[in-house]
């Protein structure tokens, strides 16, 4: 357990700078421009460099993606179910994105890399990739039903699959993987001083976007009870049953695959959550406060889901 928190604890010491200076005039509005960075940049560079890089012969069962869709959307789906029947249908969608959608793009990669290896970075990336892409489509489509604007869904479908930059960047690189293809030196140094990057200015941006999340903690909107809830959901419930499904389903004889998906499922949710949100449901106040305690709760619950996998 100390050998995991001296490896998550570094995690949050940087998430905690990017929260202290959060406060100070110099990064006002910092958000933003690191998050722009991260997005169109340093992870599409991270994600191709992970799966060129992968050892050779390195292959994922289809079970593997199997599981890392059914999970997640039958999860997220019940979820939904479950808030509608509780008398919750205004806020279901939320609850939904919430509880399912993890932060698996900036706090996993780290983390799993540290402790799983090379091993896990193939396997991390296109599995990071498939639950990115159930809620950046999804949930633009869950949020717009009923709505009778057509170009509302269009730009968000387009925005999550070809014009997305993380997905470009996997494409290349399983492309360039399946053809064997080589990199130029003059190509592969950039992109992976870029890779290097997104680790700290990801963990960085995250403090800085749990800010507002505090804020949006404080000024209320929904009970807190319901918070700890959805947080508790998504940070224990869902990687639990991840666990479970994956041992069952993934033939798996070193634990990696099944490894780095429980810790992609116990991810906090994630910061591009509040985002969506904002967008389509024009309120992300409940996201956001979700956001904040469940990457609070979760430097416990990471370390002992890190405990037992490793």
């Amino acid at each position: 357990m100390l050998e995991v928190l001296a490896v998550v604890l570094p995690l949050y010491v940087l998430i905690l700078l990017g929260l202290m200076a959060g406060g100070a005039k110099a990064f006002k509005g910092a958000d933003a421009s690191l998050n722009a960075f991260v997005y169109w940049f340093a992870l599409p560079a991270f994600l191709f460099d992970a799966i060129v890089e992968a050892p050779s012969g390195a292959g994922l069962p289809l079970s593997f993606f199997v599981v890392t869709f059914l999970v997640t959307f039958g999860f997220s789906t019940l979820v939904w179910v479950g808030a509608r029947l509780a008398g919750l249908r205004n806020i279901a969608a939320k609850l939904t994105l919430s509880a399912g959608y993890g932060n698996v793009g900036y706090f996993a990669f780290p983390l799993i890399l540290s402790l799983l290896g090379p091993a896990a970075a193939l396997p991390m990336a296109l599995g990071s990739m498939v639950h990115n892409l159930i809620f950046m489509v999804g949930y633009p489509a869950l949020a717009s039903a009923g709505h009778t604007e057509p170009g509302r869904l269009r730009k968000a479908l387009l925005k999550a699959g070809p014009y997305n930059p993380a997905v470009i960047a996997v494409a290349f690189a399983v492309l360039v993987r399946a053809l064997e293809l080589p990199v130029p030196e003059v190509v592969a140094e950039p992109i992976g001083l870029l890779a290097q990057a997104v680790i700290p200015v990801a963990l960085f941006a995250i403090g800085l976007a749990l800010r507002p999340a505090i804020k949006a903690l404080r000024t209320g909107g929904a009970s807190l009870l319901a918070i700890l809830s959805v947080s508790l959901l998504k940070i224990i419930a869902l990687p639990l049953l991840t666990w479970v499904a994956a041992h069952f389903l993934i033939p798996d004889p070193t634990g990696v695959l099944t490894a780095t998906l429980v810790l992609l499922a116990c991810m906090p949710t994630s910061a591009t959550s509040f985002t969506l949100s904002q967008e389509f449901d024009g309120d992300g106040h409940l996201v956001a406060a979700v956001v904040a305690v469940s990457t609070v709760l979760a430097l416990l619950t990471v370390s002992v889901f890190s405990a037992l996998l490793v």
